[in-house]
């Protein structure tokens, strides 16, 4: 080994934070855990520092009185949640979810509460990690799990052994600005057993704990909790704790708007630690006291068979408040990159999901990772790729939702980069700050293992980004590949722009940004593409081209609207391009931009294959009373007659 690999190695090893340790002692002590029931896989010892009130962490309460004195002493950070914001209706997009369809046809919206949920219930290392500062980190690691596959989720847990696990701030932004609800985690296990033998001493008691976790969820907003009660309880308090469940249900309900209590399959109505894998007689009365139930993870088909049964019988109407749990790591299932068979399963019985550990994409690489002597840009594409690879698998299975709010912005970082851009101008620090992140795509970006050929469409870029830590490298993608399944009401006009950088000064390679507007009357679809002066299109009726605004048009623009992106054709060798698209066309029809999609352009097939980076989208609406001041706008019409008004 040269020196330099000497230093890279030493450098790689000292920047690993503490819960790697943590992590290798766990592997040693874990044949000492339970291992094929329980929510987790290991159980790290739960810290005795005390909450962080008024520092800048995010911490667990660890005791009853804790819990208690919550309202009257709460959480530093509670105003600087982001608040969840609303997403398109759902959408089953098939196999070939890559790819925009821009026939005419029905686009379909399915109602959220008509098909299987998902629930991402996330333990990681025992929690409370990088994720826990509430400014994020600057200038150590900025290479761990990530999540950013938001689009088919519907419930994100965060999860921990602590007494009460508050989801971190910065968890909660991201997932929130993606549209996704949280919850926190309430967990009773047999080291803290007391604990329920004290809540469940009155109705009282039960009840004034009820009313604390309602506060808590409250205060900090997020949206329910987990109910994890892993310890055995006296057959006569049972009725008591159902009580509990039901009170802190209806409690949150009241308070807390979309609220949702998910029970867990371990304790039974006689007060046994016994995990049922199904819905039966030994589990439904908690069931039927709250929100839905998260099944254990050896569950087969005749624990599903029976389940449906039940439901079918006695809950016609909750079937999809029944949650199968599938533990990534591989306790009682097929699993880890084989996860997608253990979901086909599930979905053939239509009951919800709850995909337990999904950070099995990155803990599973760390080993090699340092074997390997990786440096952290490699270490970020391994996981990067595996992860990729793995929702992928998922997809297919999947109904998924999008933007739908405007105005709409963003420049895909994921949370976290080895440097920080804003407007392309860096500063040479890492950073670690999921906060940060931005709207994802509402697709994976590799293919799917069984099609190792298949070209890979995008994939995230460190090197350089427009505004955060990483944007879009596009180097092979199909014409009509899908960035957003998304649902923008074109009511007004739309202000659409967007940034991309060439891969170099002589690059032949250009990018497009496609739109597909919807007619829901109709059911008429109109492919508007927004690309340079020159881009092609084809003759099809239902296809358009959009005139980007000049530079005179562009200098207009921040007197008539705030804007997310410069009002300039360039910036720090990033290029930006602006278009109006006017819908006084269409004024009392009803459409929507549906799906936004990309396409590479190479205007010289002899060039040698290059890529582009993707740096930003946004989407506003326009300004119908003031449209005639701009010189370049495009009227969007569906009848072929396209009037480009120059």
């Amino acid at each position: 080994m040269n020196v330099f690999c000497l230093l890279r190695a030493i450098r790689f090893q000292l920047t690993q934070s503490l819960a790697k340790v943590q992590f290798a002692l766990v592997s040693i002590l874990s044949p000492f855990f339970r291992c094929t029931s329980g929510m987790s896989r290991y159980r790290p010892s739960s810290s005795s520092s005390r909450r962080y009130q008024e520092g800048h962490e995010c911490q667990p309460i660890h005791t009853i009185s804790e819990l208690l004195e919550f309202e009257r002493h709460p959480v530093s950070w509670r105003s600087l949640v982001h608040p969840l914001v609303a997403r398109s209706g759902s959408r089953y997009l098939g196999e070939r979810y890559q790819e925009i369809d821009f026939n005419a046809g029905i686009t379909d919206f399915v109602e959220d509460g008509t098909r299987p949920q998902v629930l991402l219930c996330h333990d990681f290392k025992g929690n409370y990690l990088t994720d826990r500062f509430i400014n994020g980190t600057t200038g150590g690691p900025w290479v761990d799990y990530r999540f950013y596959n938001w689009a088919a989720v519907d419930v994100f847990c965060y999860f921990s052994h602590s007494f009460v696990t508050i989801p971190t701030l910065q968890w909660l932004d991201c997932a929130h600005k993606n549209g996704v609800k949280v919850i926190g985690t309430f967990i009773i296990e047999a080291g803290n057993a007391s604990f329920l033998k004290d809540i469940l001493q009155s109705e009282e008691s039960a009840r004034r704990v009820a009313d604390a976790l309602v506060s808590v969820a409250r205060i900090c907003q997020f949206e329910g909790w987990l109910l994890n009660i892993e310890c055995t309880l006296d057959e006569d308090k049972v009725p008591l704790l159902i009580d509990f469940v039901a009170y802190l249900t209806r409690k949150s309900h009241e308070r807390i708007p979309g609220s949702l209590i998910i029970w867990y399959d371990a304790i039974t109505e006689k007060g046994l630690l016994s995990w049922q894998n199904e819905l039966n007689s030994q589990n439904r009365s908690f069931f039927a006291a709250c929100d839905g139930i998260f099944l254990n993870y050896t569950w087969n088909n005749q624990s599903l068979e029976r389940t449906d049964n039940l439901i079918r019988n006695y809950y016609p109407n909750r079937k999809l408040d029944v949650f199968v749990g599938i533990d990534v790591f591989g306790r009682g299932q097929t699993a880890k990159m084989d996860t997608h068979q253990t979901l086909a399963t599930v979905m053939q019985f239509k009951f919800s999901v709850a995909i337990f550990a999904p950070g099995w994409t990155f803990e599973s690489l760390e080993e090699s990772m340092k074997k390997d002597l990786l440096t952290p840009e490699e270490c970020n594409i391994r996981f990067l790729k595996l992860n990729d690879r793995f929702w992928n698998l998922l997809w297919r299975y999947f109904f998924v939702r999008g933007p739908r709010e405007l105005p709409f912005y963003t420049s895909f970082c994921l949370g976290s980069g080895k440097i920080r851009n804003r407007l392309g101008k860096s500063e040479d620090r890492s950073w670690f700050n999921l906060s940060r992140q931005g709207f994802q795509p509402t697709i994976p970006y590799a293919p799917p293992r069984e099609h190792p050929a298949a070209a890979v469409y995008w994939t995230h870029n460190f090197e350089s980004a427009l505004d955060g830590g990483s944007c879009l490298r596009l180097d092979e993608v199909h014409p009509n590949c899908r960035l957003f399944a998304c649902h923008f009401r074109c009511d007004e006009d739309l202000l659409v722009a967007y940034a991309f950088k060439r891969g170099s000064a002589a690059s032949g390679a250009d990018v497009a940004l496609l739109l597909k507007a919807y007619n829901s009357r109709y059911h008429d679809a109109l492919k508007i593409v927004c690309g340079d002066e020159g881009c092609h299109v084809s003759e099809r009726s239902n296809e358009m081209k959009a005139v980007p605004l000049d530079a005179e048009d562009c200098r207009m623009l921040p007197k008539l609207k705030q804007i997310k992106l410069p009002a300039v054709a360039s910036i720090q060798g990033w290029e930006i391009r602006y278009y109006y698209l006017s819908f006084a066309a269409l004024a009392h029809h009803p459409i929507a931009i549906v799906d936004i999609g990309v396409e590479l352009v190479r205007k010289d097939v002899a060039t040698p294959a290059d890529h582009v980076l993707l740096g930003a989208i946004s989407l506003m609406t326009g300004f119908p009373d003031d449209r005639d001041r701009l010189r370049h706008l495009t009227t969007v019409e569906f009848n072929g007659e396209r009037q480009n008004a120059v």
